[in-house]
């Protein structure tokens, strides 16, 4: 496999935001789940929880309500407005103000052509959502307190809300309460909030409060069937299944508990609400549950996502393997945030709402296999460039001359010259111009960019899924060619080296290759039934390598016109324990100094696939497959050393970066989680 020189970075401060909302579409099978920053990110269940797209978050805008109308995504949040999400432009398309200020929970009716928004000013707002609209339709009655969730019942005559000591049945056709429930106080002096709320067939209504309690009321009169203390502090959300035999509650201290609705005896017909199970995987506060066929899915403060396997039997003591039938979802990007000029040991990084460009350390030691090698001089910080006004950053990227930068914030493509002087020294000198866009046809906004090798073109994916050749010669930024659109999804890019080919891959599993001397369309990847995680060009430009979420590394020849020789002799011989791995590729390459040998890594591992190898037998196990045999070299040759890998990227004479965020330093910023006491403590 032969040895690596690597720059091992851990100063990219990457952070992830907390969890705030979930929602499913079941029909596409996607969830949609905002964060703190008000971010939004769409990821599809049928490629095994690929995140396919993010909606980067804008300040001061937070999201507190997200709910799916067929294929239109909508939010609402405390800035007041209700917002339809434009999924392939991702940004809002469509916004109504509630005319009552903030907005603290949105739903939507089972026929999908009403939102219903509660409101700080106590009342509940209905909008039209017909025909591709999104209009104000009327509000009810106010109450004395804001409303912080609500819940549409299936027949869509009644709508539930809770707030501050009281929950409340409103009628939708007159807009006025028909119901209230008012309940207790712990202390005399300290109101009980309301958080959650569910509303079943049965005009059953669920609801969780800051008491820690789950309860269950009878909608028709107005009573409490059972009050539940189960949790030790407020409970924030609740999910329910289809089949209205399951619920789940989840808090402030972590736990996700599930109640089910089962015979208090065998063979009676009485019925009662039973906490059966209980799971505690997340070390914060969670924030939001869904249901979504046999799992649980909950997010919060902790960033992560956690999958519990839903237990349907309670009859007997579950095993201890059926106990831990669960699965955690790492909050971790998966396009690539981090641009190298190798050539010129320079490194970009993009957060949220700056760029960040780096000179690496560098050293003039040697040493053998497995040594630290200490710096001669230590990375330095070039360049902070911060957006205008704060607006977020959808991608970016570096010349490989490290001379131009550009990034779009979704409205335009903003580019920028750097000349560096002194580049070695302690103190390098470093300037930075912007180049002005075309006054008579602008760059559109972009989704994803790469530039072409001498740094003097720019191919983007526009906000209109198109692909953009942009020029920057003579100081100025013209569209040299706009191709038509042939999908209305691509989110990854990547360009030849020979500055011939772009190669753009979309949601519907399809990838496409564009001539960019002819400026023509020149072929398309045979489809394939999973989404491309990856993608790269060989050096010569000839070849192109792509990984799928299905962790297939398939290899295309362009000249061609069809897989290469590799793939036909080895497209079905990847082994059982590396297609049943969860994590998905993010980064692909050919390695320059031997371009029979392909790079690719995951937020776990990085591994090196050597194409004049044999692959190892398909029932290999993964344990085996980790500690190769010296005596029978196989094709995969994998390094677990890191945790979490956000990129890696070979460079010439057998050097590699690797950025790495250990997980100490990416959750260190996590606020306190409410206090457990433990055995022995």
């Amino acid at each position: 496999m032969g040895e690596f020189r690597v720059h091992h970075i851990r100063f990219f401060e990457w952070t992830p935001q907390p969890v705030q909302c979930l929602a499913y579409n079941k029909s596409q099978q996607k969830l949609a789940l905002s964060r703190s920053n008000g971010g939004i990110e769409i990821w599809d269940l049928t490629d095994d929880w690929y995140l396919e797209d993010v909606v980067p978050g804008k300040e001061g805008r937070s999201v507190e309500g997200l709910v799916w109308q067929g294929n239109r995504l909508f939010t609402a949040g405390l800035h007041g407005n209700v917002t339809e999400i434009d999924l392939v432009a991702l940004q809002t398309k469509l916004s109504c103000s509630s005319n009552a200020g903030p907005i603290w929970c949105l739903t939507s009716n089972p026929s999908g052509s009403r939102l219903a928004a509660g409101t700080e000013e106590g009342c509940v707002v209905l909008f039209n959502t017909e025909d591709g609209a999104l209009e104000y339709l009327s509000r009810f009655d106010s109450q004395e307190s804001r409303i912080l969730c609500l819940c549409w019942h299936p027949t869509e005559d009644l709508i539930v809300t809770g707030g501050i000591d009281n929950i409340r049945l409103w009628s939708v056709s007159s807009g006025r309460a028909v119901q209230r429930m008012t309940l207790a106080r712990q202390d005399k002096n300290k109101e009980t909030v309301v958080w959650c709320v569910a509303f079943l067939s049965d005009m059953t209504i669920v609801s969780g409060d800051s008491r820690g309690k789950t309860s269950f009321w009878n909608g028709r009169h107005g009573t409490v069937i059972k009050s539940i203390s189960s949790h030790k502090s407020d409970v924030y959300c609740l999910g329910v299944d289809p089949s209205e035999t399951m619920v789940v509650s989840s808090g402030v201290d972590s736990k996700v508990v599930q109640f089910s609705y089962v015979a208090e005896r065998e063979n009676s017909d009485w019925r009662d609400w039973v906490p059966t199970f209980l799971h505690n995987q997340h070390t914060h506060d969670v924030r939001a549950i869904q249901v979504i066929d046999n799992q649980v899915v909950t997010g919060g403060v902790d960033t992560n996502l956690i999958l519990y396997s839903i237990k349907r039997h309670i009859t007997q003591k579950p095993k201890m393997k059926e106990r831990n039938q669960w699965r955690r979802i790492p909050s971790l990007p998966q396009k690539p945030l981090v641009h190298v000029a190798g050539k010129e040991n320079v490194v970009m990084l993009q957060y949220p709402n700056y760029l960040e460009v780096w000179r690496l350390g560098y050293t003039d030691k040697s040493g053998v296999n497995g040594d630290i090698l200490s710096l001669t001089s230590n990375p330095i910080k070039l360049i902070q460039l911060k957006t205008k006004g704060g607006s977020p950053v959808y991608c970016s990227a570096l010349a490989p001359t490290a001379k131009v930068l550009a990034y779009s914030d979704g409205e335009t493509v903003r580019t920028y010259t750097i000349t560096m002087e002194n580049l070695k020294s302690i103190q390098p000198e470093v300037s930075m111009c912007r180049i002005q866009g075309d006054t008579n046809r602008g760059a559109d906004g972009a989704h994803c960019m790469c530039f072409l090798s001498d740094g003097e073109r720019l191919v983007t994916v526009t906000t209109s899924s198109r692909l953009q050749l942009l020029g920057l010669e003579s100081g100025k930024v013209t569209v040299e060619h706009t191709f038509p659109a042939l999908s209305e999804s691509y989110h990854l890019l990547c360009a030849s080296s020979d500055d011939r080919y772009a190669a753009a891959a979309d949601h519907a599993c399809n990838v496409h290759i564009y001539s960019l001397t002819s400026k023509q369309h020149v072929c398309s990847v045979p489809h394939m039934t999973s989404q491309v995680t990856a993608l790269a060009f060989h050096p010569d430009g000839t070849q192109l390598v792509m990984a799928y979420a299905n962790q297939k590394i398939v290899e295309f020849d362009v000249d061609e016109e069809q897989y290469s020789d590799w793939t036909r002799a080895n497209m079905q011989k990847f082994m059982r324990s590396w297609l049943t791995r969860r994590s998905k590729i993010t980064n692909i390459a050919y390695n320059p100094s031997n371009t029979s040998q392909i790079v690719f890594n995951d937020e776990q591992l990085f591994c090196i696939l050597d194409k004049t190898q044999k692959f190892p037998d398909s029932g290999i196990s993964w344990q085996r497959l980790c500690s190769p045999n010296p005596d029978h070299p196989s094709a995969f040759h994998l390094c677990k050393n890191y945790k979490f890998l956000l990129q890696l990227t070979p460079l010439p004479d057998n050097w590699l970066v690797a950025v790495e965020r250990p997980p100490l330093d990416m959750y260190s910023s996590l606020p306190e989680a409410l206090k457990r006491k433990k055995f022995g403590t």
